[in-house]
């Protein structure tokens, strides 16, 4: 009855998931289950934060954050049976940071009271694909479901830890909370009694490490996560030691994760079209200036032959730059990508020294191709847009490009970086999910037969 009354099992569950730690992806998405229960987003916001909400050294203006959630049963889902729509994602499709009308899920949902038909956000805070899969068969197995909406691929490096080369098994060496130790609290909390001790135990203990540790933990090597949205310089300062990380291994590592991230959506799509379910898959966009250290250092060379090389030439780049030759320092930092195009930084400063010689459309192609250079968290996102239009194309699905439908709404107003669209690391503003909305009303306001 109080798990009934406070849910207080399925957020532990949601809090240990978070504390995840790995090196590697894991693989929980393929015998994950579906139960009846689901999870969607509660329109009842009545709480405002009690601090705006800041990301780095920037405030958001209009966010919170509002996160809530309600508990829902298939006979009391809203909607008529075979005309309910359901968004999955992370926190970008959740809405995140912004309030519930704000959504594209509440501003697409326009056909209530015509035909039955409603879309309902069943996006989660930090979900990834591999959370994803299980929420999928719950909705496909128990909610007479037409439509799935997937807005996935922030969060696929969101539990990556870099492994320090002196390990020797595939966890990093220390974790938040132990692998074994966090396994043996979801197992235990299969009793709804554990459960609610387990729960008040860690709510009190985040209580007392929120009181103690109010800003970013500072690692003992001078870096911070989070420390500022926008900027290579804390990046510069705080590199990614060769020690802690062999930079070699980000590739194979990366293809690991972009594998399992095109498994998962597949799993999905078809699990879907074996129901006659449609799914509509979306693109991300994202923020073009995001610091390449915004949650890990960044390796300042991947080649060690060319170490030296890359030092010189990026401390060179600087100082031109300083002294106000932009010119000049774009061609040094130019050579320092062509030297080693897998580092971010140097793609970073290209881009600003771009920016500052009003090249803009150059400029914004290397912040994407320092986004797609980051390792780690929030990086590699053309890839991760590859997967997706390669996932739509193999399986005849509906794709909306929304970082497409972004750029070209900024670039007609020549406007660049999603400045209108994105204001802190990856979460559209109210004005993109608006831009999202418009492009899925048109699929959403025919039958899913009907749909190519």
């Amino acid at each position: 009855m109080g798990d009934h009354l406070w849910d207080f099992r399925q957020r532990l569950l949601w809090r240990l998931s978070m504390m995840q730690v790995e090196s590697l992806p894991t693989d929980p998405a393929v015998t994950a289950g579906s139960t009846e229960t689901l999870y969607i987003r509660d329109a009842q916001e009545n709480v405002d934060p009690e601090e705006p909400y800041r990301v780095g050294q920037t405030t958001i203006a209009g966010a919170g954050p509002w996160i809530q959630h309600r508990r829902l049963a298939p006979d009391h889902c809203p909607g008529a049976p075979g005309r309910r729509t359901f968004v999955l994602g992370g926190s970008a499709a959740f809405g995140y940071p912004y309030r519930f009308p704000q959504s594209f899920a509440a501003l697409a949902d326009t056909r209530s009271g015509k035909d039955g038909g409603r879309v309902l956000n069943a996006a989660h805070v930090g979900s990834s694909s591999d959370d994803l899969v299980p929420v999928a068969r719950t909705i496909l197995d128990h909610y007479d479901a037409s439509t799935l909406i997937i807005f996935s691929g922030n969060n696929e490096w969101f539990h990556w830890h870099p492994r320090p080369v002196t390990s020797s098994s595939n966890s990093p060496e220390a974790t938040p909370l132990g692998a074994s130790s966090r396994a043996t609290l979801q197992f235990l909390a299969h009793s709804r009694a554990l459960a609610g001790i387990e729960f008040v135990l860690l709510d009190s203990l985040h209580g007392q490490q929120r009181r103690s540790a109010p800003l970013p933990v500072m690692h003992d090597d001078g870096f911070t996560a989070h420390f500022a949205l926008t900027g290579c310089q804390h990046a510069l300062e705080h590199p990614l030691a060769s020690d802690r990380f062999k930079a070699s291994q980000w590739p194979d590592t990366r293809q690991r994760y972009l594998d399992r991230f095109e498994a998962n959506l597949t799993t999905i799509v078809r699990a879907a079209h074996e129901q006659d379910v449609r799914v509509i898959l979306l693109t991300i966009p994202f923020h073009y200036r995001l610091s390449p250290a915004w949650k890990h250092p960044q390796p300042a060379w991947f080649a060690t032959d060319h170490r030296e090389q890359m030092q010189q030439l990026t401390t060179r780049a600087m100082e031109l730059k300083e002294s106000g030759d932009a010119t000049l320092a774009l061609e040094v930092i130019r050579q320092a990508v062509a030297l080693d195009p897998l580092p971010a930084v140097p793609h970073y400063l290209e881009a600003q020294l771009l920016e500052s010689l009003e090249r803009p459309a150059e400029a914004e192609a290397s912040y994407a191709r320092s986004r797609e250079a980051m390792i780690g968290n929030l990086g590699s996102c053309l890839s991760i847009n590859r997967v997706i239009r390669k996932v739509a194309a193999e399986h005849e699905t509906v794709l909306v490009d929304v970082r497409q439908l972004f750029d070209n709404y900024e670039h007609e107003r020549q406007r660049y970086f999603n400045v209108d669209l994105v204001h802190d690391d990856c979460h559209p503003t109210p004005l993109g999910h608006e831009l999202i909305a418009q492009a899925l009303r048109p699929h959403l306001q025919r039958p899913a037969s009907d749909t190519p």
